[in-house]
């Protein structure tokens, strides 16, 4: 089984989406990547080429709104597509999947990340941001667009140094 943490997409083969249909005739998974480093979908194919072939795939019109996509994608047998797609679909959790959407909390409560606010005030991007904290793309896409149902420590308090927060509160508010 491939462990998602040591994946290094620098070393993945990848494609600009606009040159999708160059992908090799093979099975395989494939992510879409956007700009900032930040996997917005994961899928598997028996044949990359055909599956990315014209503007057949169900998810281009979305990706295409994103700005410049580019794909990776890791060539496996076909009996592991399923299994493999599953777990790193669990794993990064790309909200073109279908995951990482906002989780209700109880009865009506919510938990909002203020991490644009605070962000907008400093006058820096995600990039600039998860470049001075060392916090991954994924995990600063994460975070801004509210998409975490679960906190490390370690990421909050990189934040919250970062932007000099006296308190939790600062970073994150419970809403009804």
């Amino acid at each position: 089984m491939i462990d998602p943490e040591k994946i290094d997409f620098t070393l993945l083969p990848c494609v600009d989406l606009s040159d999708r249909n160059t992908m090799p005739k093979a099975a395989g998974i494939y992510f879409a990547i956007d700009s900032l480093g930040v996997i917005q979908y994961i899928g598997q194919t028996k044949n990359l080429n055909q599956r990315w072939r014209n503007d057949t795939h169900h998810k281009l019109v979305q990706l295409e709104g994103l700005g410049e996509i580019t794909i990776s994608y890791m060539l496996l047998d076909e009996s592991l597509l399923e299994e493999v797609e599953s777990a790193l679909i669990n794993w990064f959790q790309p909200v073109l999947n279908g995951v990482g959407m906002p989780v209700p909390l109880l009865d009506g409560m919510d938990m909002i990340c203020r991490l644009p606010q605070l962000m907008e005030a400093r006058g820096i991007n995600q990039k600039q941001l998860a470049a001075a904290t060392g916090l991954s793309p994924t995990t600063v896409s994460k975070l801004y667009r509210n998409q975490l149902d679960r906190f490390d420590k370690n990421t909050l308090l990189a934040i919250c140094k970062y932007f000099e927060c006296r308190s939790i509160n600062e970073l994150i508010e419970i809403v009804e």
